[in-house]
């Protein structure tokens, strides 16, 4: 009996550390612990299990704590389960109150004290058992009065005497009221006239009355037979007016003086208003509540069972990891409201890219995913994803924003029966981030060697945490060179790592990793740290007034106020001036929170540091936004200056760079150039400073010390087979090279 079961105590938090540490400190009790990891999982299990207490973390992704009291309790089956607050926010009476409201009966504060903790849980459980306890009494007292007053009018439910051959004999008011006819009508009619045909309305139609009579007629003896112990059972009737409900009913058999069964009373209601809110709790917890899609929970639990089933048979088995890209542009740019109608609208285009049958599902934030089961082939899956490919990358209009959309797919086949679950949706996750690196609005299968690269990156991602700490990185700094000067007027640092063991890691490779880690903010705090520290032992050693050191900063370390306040700080520790420092921003930055970059990049600009775009014309920013940035510097990049001479398109592109600085009174930086036909383009165009292995490749601080001190001459040689370039092609002398006939003159020694 349910008496005797130990409690149940549910434990609701979308961290498993949590969940683990509460279950060890409750194992004193004698009671049955359930896990939850978020709300929409604490509803399916309030559904199946009746629990003495939940235990209910308040932040966690999806539906927080409040939202899934409030949804538990509003359902009268489930509103005096009693539920316990658990946050790691001080105690405060507007949190009390919002705990309260929500139907929140504690509040314990996190770290949690086992005693108490203990002790609480305790008082519920046993009031859980005496609640049973009564529970069972009440149940074997109310079936007891049930059995004795079955033909007394019942004002709770509908009571209803039949025959053997299931005439309706007896029918109290609350019948009558459920079936919606008058009792004189009610009486001598069969209750299988009430019955609702298994079969849909245009079947019943066409099927003849002696059909509908036999199913009517083997409800009828069920009813009878299979509940005559009184056990309730749920399906659906249908009033005089054929009005379908929900009922839930039992039946007792009645017994004349002799033992005969003459036939049996039925007491039954409607539960039509309970069964949809049931149906509402199983929806929420298994249904996305923005797209309507499947939920992560309810496709974990689809695909768990689609691969046993893959495993019985010969079917095959896909799963598509589908991502928007740039979708947080698209939120910080329009807002939130933009951003949830375009899921719903790639939700719509997805499930009308799928067959019927196929499970389309979001993960969550700008994540979908697909089951494709019994797939024919690859080539199959491929029309799939190219399918959903060509759906979304049109131009949609969303409440007056035209927003153009595309994805990046992942697909991961099932072709190994001992593949497990997770390993498939590592890969089917790990494709999708080759898509991105792909170039994005594509799918990628997985291969055997991108599971290499997934291992890659988290091996050099582990070793990168020790790179600081073992002093294994390093900084190289290239020249930037005025033409019209004729010497270096700054340089850019770059970051080098040489591990203690094996290779140097190229910052190709180990910068994009620190970025989507978020190891970039410590490797940036070093990085800033080490050119102020270098800078200042510079300032020790010679003049370099009109000499700037720029380095890149990740739009990570904007988002925040710490960099400002570092910067600041070291400025100050070093006794730097800001103008010998430029910060380097890409135009990705711009898919970041953009008021909140302006701010920073704002505060930042007030201290005197400078402030360049760098590789301009490669990223997303507009020119609207470029005009509302604090910048002092566009840089070139190198993509374009590589076709010059080759493309003219890009060096159409440059000029129009070149005259969009000039027009926003922008210093221009050209990087990349190796050639003396580069050179010419851009000092023809009026692009003074250069950077590039054409003047020097990155070199050490002792050796960028070395050209400072002897910054006149230093490139001498190189500005010499410029000018002879010059005269080559015929071009005309402009003021660089007049200067740089005055330098050959003096007929000083080179440094190459």
């Amino acid at each position: 009996m349910e008496i005797y079961n130990k409690s149940k105590v549910l434990i609701v938090d979308d961290l498993e550390v949590n969940r683990y540490s509460l279950e060890m400190i409750l194992a004193p009790l004698d009671i049955t612990i359930i896990h939850s990891d978020s709300g929409e999982c604490a509803l399916s299990k309030v559904l199946n299990h009746d629990f003495a207490v939940i235990l209910m973390d308040v932040e966690m992704p999806g539906l927080n704590g409040y939202q899934t009291v409030q949804l538990i309790h509003s359902n009268n089956r489930f509103k005096n389960i009693p539920i316990v607050m658990i946050t790691a926010s001080d105690r405060d009476n507007i949190l009390l109150n919002r705990a309260y409201e929500a139907g929140a009966v504690d509040y314990v504060i996190k770290p949690i004290e086992a005693v108490v903790i203990i002790n609480k849980v305790r008082q519920f459980v046993e009031l859980d058992q005496l609640h049973r306890v009564a529970k069972q009494a009440r149940i074997e007292a109310e079936e007891s009065k049930l059995r004795l007053q079955a033909l007394l009018n019942s004002a709770g439910e509908g009571v209803l005497g039949i025959d053997l051959q299931g005439i309706i004999t007896f029918a109290n008011p609350k019948a009558c009221q459920i079936l919606e006819d008058e009792h004189r009508n009610l009486m001598q009619r069969n209750l299988q006239d009430y019955f609702v045909s298994e079969l849909n309305d245009s079947q019943s139609n066409e099927q003849d009355s002696a059909l509908s009579l036999g199913i009517n007629k083997s409800k009828l003896l069920s009813l009878i037979n299979e509940h005559k112990d009184g056990s309730s059972c749920g399906e659906r009737w249908k009033t005089s007016k054929g009005k379908p409900f929900y009922v839930e009913f039992t039946s007792d058999i009645a017994i004349d003086k002799h033992g005969q069964t003459i036939g049996c009373v039925v007491m039954f209601q409607n539960i039509t208003q309970r069964k949809e809110s049931e149906q509402k709790l199983h929806y929420l917890a298994n249904n996305d509540s923005l797209t309507g899609l499947a939920n992560r929970a309810y496709f974990n639990d689809s695909l768990a069972k689609v691969i046993t089933r893959t495993q019985r048979s010969s079917a095959s088995l896909a799963v598509l990891f589908i991502d928007l890209d740039h979708f947080k542009f698209v939120n910080d740019q329009y807002g939130h409201d933009i951003g949830d109608k375009l899921l719903q609208y790639v939700g719509t285009m997805l499930c009308s890219s799928v067959r019927k049958g196929d499970l389309v599902a979001r993960m969550g934030g700008d994540e979908f995913a697909v089951i494709l089961y019994d797939i024919d082939d690859a080539g199959g899956m491929a029309n799939v994803a190219q399918k959903i490919l060509s759906k979304v990358d049109k131009p949609i209009d969303i409440e007056g924003t035209k927003l153009s959309v595309s994805v990046s797919i992942g697909i991961a086949y099932y072709e190994d029966k001992t593949m497990t679950m997770e390993r498939l949706l590592k890969s089917a996750d790990t494709a999708m981030y080759s898509a991105k690196l792909q170039g994005r609005n594509n799918y990628q299968f997985f291969a055997a060697s991108m599971y290499e690269k997934f291992q890659e990156k988290q091996r050099i991602q582990v070793m990168l945490q020790q790179a600081v700490i073992n002093q294994e990185l390093y900084l190289v700094y290239q020249p930037q060179v005025s033409l019209c000067k004729n010497k270096v007027v700054g340089c850019e640092a770059l970051v080098r790592w040489q591990p203690k063991v094996g290779a140097e890691i190229s910052p190709d490779k180990f910068i994009p990793i620190a970025e989507e880690s978020g190891q970039i903010e410590e490797l940036g705090d070093w990085v800033l740290n080490e050119v102020c520290r270098q800078v200042a032992i510079w300032n020790n050693l010679i003049d370099l007034t009109g000499v700037t050191v720029s380095f890149n900063v990740s739009v990570r370390q904007l988002n925040t106020n710490r960099f400002y306040k570092k910067l600041a700080k070291l400025l100050k520790k070093y006794s730097i001036s800001p103008k010998q420092i430029e910060i380097e921003i890409t135009e990705t930055a711009m898919l970041s929170s953009y008021d909140k970059l302006i701010e920073e990049l704002g505060k930042i600009h007030q201290l005197g540091v400078k402030i360049s775009m760098d590789d301009f014309g490669t990223g997303h920013s507009s020119l609207d936004n470029l005009r509302k940035l604090p910048l002092d510097k566009l840089k070139i990049d190198r993509c374009f200056i590589q076709d010059i001479g080759i493309d003219p398109c890009d060096e159409d592109i440059i000029k129009v760079i070149i005259a969009i600085a000039k027009k926003m009174s922008l210093e221009l930086v050209a990087e990349g150039i190796e050639t003396t036909e580069q050179l010419a383009f851009l000092s023809a165009e009026d692009c003074d400073i250069i950077q590039g292995y054409y003047f020097s490749k990155p070199i050490s601080p002792e050796q960028l010390f070395a050209y400072l001190q002897s910054n006149d001459k230093v490139f001498r040689q190189k500005f010499e087979n410029y000018h002879l370039y010059l005269e080559s092609q015929g071009t005309s002398v402009k003021p660089v090279t007049k200067a740089l006939a005055n330098l050959i003159q003096t007929n000083q020694p080179l440094v190459t």
